[in-house]
Formats: C-alpha cells, structure tokens, sequence
C-alpha cells in the first residue's frame, strides 16, 4: 500500500506518510470519554456527549487541525517542529504512525531529536494521556523545549459553531497554581446548563503556559505559524470571554543519547473538585505506562472470545480485529464520527442494529443498551428518532432533519429476539419497562406495541406509512404530509412479526403466534400486490401516489433495498425470487458492490426528497451504501448462494482489489466505510467516505459469523449453518454461546456452498444441526461436513431457520 500497511499479527495499521487522501483515524475510548485521533494527532475529544461536552475543537471538513500537538523549539536556533507532522506539515524524517487498539502512536525524527508520542484514554477514567518521549539521536549536547497544545471548546460545539462570538463569552480558562493544571470551562447561561471542567496538565516543571488563543496564534496567523512560539515565554495569560487554549512551555537539556519521558493528561468532569484526583492519579509517567499496559491487555482480551480462521486472511483480519473493534467503538459511542460537525446523541434505529451486532461479544453492554431502547419506545408502540442521554430525544430538541422516522419501531423485535436467541433468557420478556412518554409495560409488551403500531400505520395501499423517511434517510419528502407508503418497511414489518411468531411458538402462547402470522401473511399479499412491477419490487409511494423505484421513473430504479428485504423477509415468491437477483447481480452490482439503485438522480424532485439533491453517486442517492451491501450478504446466505455472499463481502473489505488504489479509495482501508461513491459520478466513482460511524459493522460482523460461517443463535440452542464459497475446503470460529464454548472446524471436501452431511460434537454423531447449550463452562469440539443434504434441518426454510 502507497500510505502504509499492517503489521505482521494485524493488530496495528501503520502509516508511513502523513499525507494520506483523507484524513486516518483512531477511535480511543472508554465508557465516559471518547478520543477520535488522525495520523497526524488531529480530531476531538469529548466527555459522555460529543456536542454537549466537547473538549477540543475541529475542523471536520477540510485541514484535519487542529489537533493534539506537541511543538518542540531548539533554544540555541530557534527552529520548531512537530513530530506529528502537523500543524507545520514540514518534513519529518522517519516519520511513522501506528493505529492499534486502544492507543495511537505518532513518531519522527527532526533536528536531533527522536520523538514519540503514544496517545490513549484512560481504562475507566474519563481522561486521555499523551505519553511522551524524546530521545537525542546526536552526537552532541541539546536542549530542547516542548510545548503541549490544545484548542479548547469545553462546551457545546453546537451552539459554538453556529454564535460563537456569543459563546467565546461565557468561556474561563486559567492556570490554577494548586493542580499546576490549566482548567477551562463555559459559565453556565441557562437554568438548565451543565458545566463541564476541561483540565490539562503535564509532568514537566512548567516555566509558563497560555490559555488565551488570540495571543498564543497571533492576528491573521495560524497554527503553523504561532506568534507565542516567536517569544521566549508564553504571556502567561489568562482569559475571560475570549478563545482559549492549553498551551505549556518545558525544556530539558539531553546528553547524547540520552532520553526524557513526560506526561500529559486531558480530561473533563462535570465536577470541579474531582479534577485534583484525576490529575494525581495520572501524572506520572510510571502511572501512565501502567495504565497504557491495563488498556493494551484490556483490548487483547476483548477481542478473543470470538475468533474466526478462513482462507481469506484479509476477512479474517476485519472480523477477528479491525471490524470488531470498530463495532465495539459505535456501540459505544454512536453518536459522532470525525466527519460530523456537531452531533450528539445516538440514533435508534443504529444502537438497535448495534445490539444485535455486540449480543455475541459484549452481552452486558448489549443488554444495558437494549434497555434503554425500550425505554426510549413511546406506549403508542413507535420510537424516538434518536436521543441524547444529556439532551434528551431528538424530538424534544428540536432537530428537525432527523426526526419523524417512520422505521424505528421495527428494529426493536429484531434487537428482543436477538436477546432471547443469545441467553435463553425469556425471564427479560417479564421485565416491566417504562414507555418514554409514561406507563409501564412488560418488555414482551413493548415488542408487541411495536408490531401493532406499524401495521395500525398505513396508508390507502395498505402498506406502513413512511413518515419522514424509512431506513433511506434521504427519502424525507416522500410522505412529508402523511400519505406516502414504504414498501421496504413492510417487509422489514414481515420480517419483524415472523421473527415474534417464532418467539411466540417458542413461548407457547398461541394466541401472539397466529396474530403474528395473520398480520405477517396480510402484508406479504399486500406488498405482492402493490409492490411488484413486472422484475422487481418498487420502493415506495410518495404523498401524490407516485411510484418511486419504478420503472415508469427515468431515474432512481431499482432499490436495492427493496429487493434484498424481500429475501430476508420471505415476502418474494420463488417464481419471482431470479428476477429479482438478476437486477441485483447484472444491473446494481460494481466492482464495489451493488449500489442502492441505478440510475443516480440529477435533479430535486419535491416528491421525494433530499436524496434527488445529492451529488449523483453520493450518500443515498446511489452510492455502493455499504450497510445496504451488508443486507444483501445476508439475503445471499439466506437462499444458500455461498458465492455470491462472499463475493459481495469481498468488494466490502476495506483491502479489496477495487480499493487498492488509495488515491482513489482515500479513506481508511483497515475500517468500514459507509458508501463508496457510484458509478452515477464520472470522476469520483470507487471513492470512498463517512468511516467508522455505520450500521455496515454489525451488519457484516453477523454476516460473517452467524451466515457464512453460520453459527447462529436460535432458541433451542446453536445451530450449525453454513453458506460457504464453494471453494474454501477448511473454515473454523470459536463460538461461546450460553455459559460453554464450540470450536467449530467446518470441511468442504466436496466444494459445495451449504448442506451439512455431517456434524459431531466431541466426537459424537448429532442427528440435528441445532446443538443444544451445554452450559457447563467447558470447551467443546464440533466438526462440520459439508455436502448433500444428509440430516435433519440442514434444509432449512427461507426464513424461519429455527424451526427444525
């Protein structure tokens, strides 16, 4: 690769220029404060809410700066550098930066002196730690000095971007002589204001500090260029209504060879007295090595329990490491990525994907967040839009561009069920929960609200109502008066009552099972009907009762949504199911993937939305939208086309062959992206954008472990499915599930894609390809054969998989 590559185990991404295409990032975090962190040091970081308590701030969109930098002067020329590269961009000779898991470690070399700064956020504690070393790799006695900086928002990046002049006047920032610490904050300006305390401190002797930016930058310069730096001491300045910033001044006189280690530590607390604790606890640079060590070790340990081995190794590497990482870093934190410029909270739909994704990995976090989606349910059966556990609901703050989904309901079921398959647990359907605008009900209630109010939702078709927008955020002007219809969403409600008729069946409540599948039937015919155009399946109507995805429409055809959800539902009848996979595989797909239709908009069009203003190819409106791609791995798995499944999860890869070109990729390759730009733009096609942040990684975690390798959760026990490429001979993942372990080794001697022709569990023949939990907190050997369908379940139906 042209900017950098992997190290030989994986578990980091090293980057060997610091001019990528776009900027890389890191995500390091805890549960209480979040670092995002390019390969240059730049990004932002925030305490719980990254619009609410934002600690640095960002410019998102174009210079990656500012950022996290440390300046280093020479007394005796006068001559600065950084080792991060920016925000001097001058050359650094062996330059290097190392993304792993937990830490991101920036290197160089300049003027004599070899420079290492490894970043990382505390284990708990919500404070972030810069490790620093310089080294002199002369031959002769230097002094240097060094210069830690941030640019500090403390506050509400929100309402700073938009008044700022108004903002900068509520801040403070001072050097408080008793923590030898710079705190800043925002004086509250509303009743209900919560302050938040930023603090920034080091372990070196401090000579002098400035917390006020104007005279740390200077007029009309940069940061490239800082007049503070011209001084021989900073003026010591503190602010009050003005923009701030940390700025420390140390120096250090090193013998040749010699090194010193310091420490810097950032943070924010809601309570000032809080701040001397955390400072102490960090400061010294013993304690941050231990803590540095306790996040490592945490990391290596997290990732283990699920461990996939394939013939694909970059595969391997994605769902083993870099793409369970990511899914643990949007699970906790879903509410910003580095190409947000002030959002907060997180969304509904998204935290309930995310759960399905993490039930495997993290159950404890799965669960506490699938709580507070049934909490954030309103007793009408419907959902908020997205919330903030500070701000409240997006509803209630008023943002308008996110809010009236019409799709929210139906992930809830998906999140239960999910729950009730990985524990076996039917006790949480008994939990009393509140309903977010009062009452209480049963968690088995709330799923059902959920069902009853989307199928009580629906417009003269027959088909659920689309609100502002389904899953295609975009499609915001479809049924803005309250008439448009999603025929997306009502398979995704199909999906959804097959998904309750199992639990019920499981349950035996009789009575929920055949209201599960009258309702489920209804609207199989009713999506049949009104849905189909000739060879595929349409995407909505819109308030006036056009047809949107038709092929009477001269743009926007084909929703590949539309066509995978009618897999995944089972709504498809098989005399239709090959149209509708040949739109898919010869008119949608790319070296990409398939994009989300074809062709792109090029012009608004009031009836549909925001999607027909995007740039063609871009975000909705036919891009390679990776989340939908991951959809259709699934859809692929479902009817046992092994081939083709993989073949999309390929394209998918960050390190596909398509996106070797990183001139053109630009993004980072050890990531998800969430579109890759479509074929609709001339010159950008194969780009890719919005990183980290995406509903693709759970998605594509579940594709690979629970539908290609198909070791799937069900109630009963764990049932062994695979849909293999036909020509992976060998595959194998270890799997708890239910208080036990299964190793499972997967052979393919005939080269067939699915169909199980034998399975033993430590050594003993089964008859069934559903193992029941053993739970006795042992390791349990499983061999799989692939070949002619021999046993029973291994032919299993569309969608109900579960009943064997």
């Amino acid at each position: 690769m042209k900017y950098g590559h992997f190290s030989n185990d994986g578990s980091e991404f090293i980057v060997t220029r610091p001019d990528t295409p776009r900027p890389w990032f890191n995500y390091l975090f805890n549960d209480v404060y979040h670092c995002l962190i390019s390969q240059t040091g730049g990004g932002f970081s925030y305490y719980r809410d990254p619009k609410y308590y934002r600690i640095h701030r960002y410019d998102h969109l174009t210079s990656d700066r500012p950022g996290r930098y440390l300046y280093l002067r020479d007394p005796a020329t006068g001559k600065i550098w950084t080792p991060t590269w920016q925000p001097l961009r001058k050359p650094c000779p062996n330059w290097e930066c190392r993304h792993g898991f937990g830490y991101t470690r920036i290197s160089s070399t300049a003027n004599g002196i070899q420079s290492t700064i490894t970043y990382f956020v505390a284990k708990e504690a919500p404070v972030e730690l810069w490790l620093v070393s310089l080294k002199n790799v002369s031959k002769s006695k230097k002094g240097v000095e060094a210069f830690p900086f941030v640019d500090l928002v403390a506050g509400d990046v929100a309402l700073e971007t938009h008044y700022r002049n108004i903002l900068c006047l509520y801040n403070d920032a001072s050097f408080d002589p008793s923590l030898k610490a710079i705190v800043a904050f925002k004086h509250p300006f509303k009743s209900w204001h919560k302050t938040g305390y930023a603090f920034f401190a080091t372990s070196f002797p401090v000579e002098s500090y400035e917390c006020s930016r104007e005279k740390f930058v200077g007029p009309y310069s940069n940061l490239a260029e800082p007049a503070g730096l011209k001084q021989k001491r900073l003026s010591r300045h503190a602010v009050r209504g003005e923009d701030m910033v940390g700025v420390f001044q140390g120096q250090f006189q090193l013998k040749p060879g010699q090194s010193q280690e310091f420490v810097v530590v950032l943070g924010m607390t809601e309570k000032r007295e809080e701040i001397s604790g955390l400072i102490r606890r960090f400061r010294s640079v013993s304690a941050a090595k231990q803590e540095l060590e306790q996040v490592r070790t945490y990391w290596k340990e997290i990732l283990k329990p699920i461990w996939i081995e394939t013939p694909d190794k970059d595969l391997d590497r994605m769902i083993n490491l870099w793409g369970k990482y990511q899914l643990f870093a949007i699970t906790h934190w879903r509410g910003t990525s580095h190409y947000h410029g002030a959002e907060g909270g997180q969304g509904y739909r998204d935290t309930a994907q995310d759960v399905e994704g993490l039930l495997s990995l993290d159950l404890p976090t799965a669960r506490a967040k699938l709580e507070r989606l049934l909490f954030y349910q309103y007793k009408s059966g419907h959902a908020v839009s997205g919330f903030s556990e500070i701000e409240g609901t997006w509803e209630n703050q008023g943002v308008g561009g996110v809010i009236k989904k019409a799709d929210v309901a139906v992930w809830l079921p998906y999140s239960v069920v999910s729950y009730v398959k990985e524990t076996g647990d039917t006790e949480f359907l008994k939990k009393v929960v509140p309903f977010h605008d009062g009452d209480s009900a049963s968690v088995y209630e709330h799923v059902l609200r959920a069902i009853r109010y989307l199928h009580g939702a629906r417009g003269q078709h027959g088909l659920p109502l689309i609100g502002h927008a389904d899953w295609n955020d975009a499609y915001d002007h479809v049924g803005i008066h309250g008439k448009g219809e999603s025929i997306w969403l009502g398979m995704a409600f199909v999906r959804a009552c097959r998904q309750v008729e199992e639990l019920a069946q499981f349950l035996g409540d009789r009575a929920i099972e055949e209201e599960m599948r009258s309702k489920a039937e209804e609207m199989t015919r009713i999506v049949n009907k009104e849905g189909w155009e000739e060879s595929w399946y349409l995407a909505a109507f819109n308030d006036a009762g056009k047809k949107i995805g038709s092929k009477e429409n001269e743009e926007g055809k084909v929703p590949l949504n539309s066509q995978t959800w009618a897999i995944l539902s089972g709504v498809v009848p098989p005399e239709r199911l090959p149209k509708i996979l040949e739109k898919i595989d010869r008119t949608l797909d790319t070296p990409y993937g398939p994009a989300l239709f074809l062709p792109s908009y090029t012009a608004f069009n009031p009836g549909i939305g925001r999607v027909t203003s995007f740039a063609a190819g871009t975000k909705e409106n036919a891009a390679v939208f990776s989340h939908a791609c991951a959809f259709k791995v699934v859809a692929d798995c479902t009817i046992k086309r092994g081939d083709q499944a993989y073949d999309t999860f390929s394209k998918l890869l960050p390190v596909s062959k398509a996106k070797r070109d990183h001139d053109r990729y630009k993004v980072e390759p050890y990531v998800w992206a969430e579109y890759i730009i479509g074929p609709g733009s001339a010159d950008r096609f194969g780009e890719g954008a919005f990183t980290w942040n995406t509903g693709t990684t759970p998605w594509m975690f579940c594709a690979a472990t629970e539908w290609i390798l198909g070791i799937r959760r069900e109630f009963r026990g764990l049932l062994i499915d695979p849909c293999l490429p036909k020509h992976w001979k060998k595959a194998g993942i270890r799997r708890p599930f239910r208080g036990a372990v299964y190793e499972v080794t997967i052979y393919n001697p005939e080269g067939v894609c699915s169909g199980v022709k034998r399975l033993t569990v430590d050594g003993v023949e089964q008859r069934s390809c559903l193992i029941p939990a053993h739970r006795d907190g042992k390791v349990h050997q499983v061999e799989v054969v692939l070949g002619r369908p021999g046993m029973k379940g291994s032919k299993l139906s569309l969608v109900r998989v579960d009943k064997i």
